[in-house]
């Protein structure tokens, strides 16, 4: 009963913190106003902002309906509830993957774009294999891939909240030498968040799989 207590306190954490990064995020976009966009809008595209806001938008419901579909209890009392969560959360996850896609290659970073694109990638993959297993009626299986898929849907936050530590680590490394400023620096941290990111909640998620 304590481990389940100190479990859901944990959960509790790890959805308020993450929701709040993601939040704060968002915000500027809710404007739907270019000019507030935090992504550099390539110029004479017409479709980049919008497809950006479907991506940001459908992750974002993804990000914070995700976590409801781990409740056990929810589970066992009302399945159908569970099963129109995760078809909703799915659904969001299949959106944001593809146009996810479509606007990291309008990314000016190599770096960043492959990140986004093998974060799509990975996105549509354990998905499917999470409705493949449920289908099949794999339940075991089933959350071992919506926990490894759920991971990724929260790269985006843990790349925002580790972002503070990569500028120290960057700073007291002493790799600043040329002086530059703000920009300077988070140039070179966001070529690589996205990746710690990925690297910190896939291990996270197979530790709980391991010790579940």
């Amino acid at each position: 009963m304590g481990q389940r207590r100190n479990t859901r306190r944990s959960w509790n954490v790890i959805v308020v913190v993450t929701i709040g990064a993601a939040l704060f995020a968002v915000a500027p976009y809710f404007l739907l106003d270019p000019a507030y966009s935090r992504v550099i809008i390539k110029t004479g595209s017409r479709m980049h902002f919008p497809l950006l806001l479907v991506h940001i938008f459908v992750s974002f419901i993804a990000l914070v309906i995700g976590w409801i579909q781990f409740i056990d209890s929810l589970r066992a009392r009302n399945p159908e509830v569970h099963r129109l969560i995760g078809r909703i959360y799915l659904g969001c996850v299949a959106i944001g993957a593809v146009t996810g896609v479509i606007v990291g290659m309008y990314t000016t970073s190599y770096i960043r774009q492959i990140a986004f694109l093998t974060l799509s990638a990975l996105w549509l993959f354990t998905g499917w294999k999470g409705l493949h297993s449920a289908s099949h009626r794999r339940f075991d299986e089933h959350r071992v891939w919506m926990v490894r898929n759920y991971a990724i849907t929260l790269v985006a936050s843990t790349a925002r909240l580790i972002t503070p530590i990569c500028i120290l680590i960057f700073v007291l490394g002493g790799r600043n030498t040329e002086g530059g400023g703000v920009e300077f620096v988070l140039g070179h941290v966001l070529e690589v968040n996205i990746w710690l990111g990925l690297v910190v909640n896939l291990l996270i998620a197979e530790w709980l799989i391991v010790r579940r």
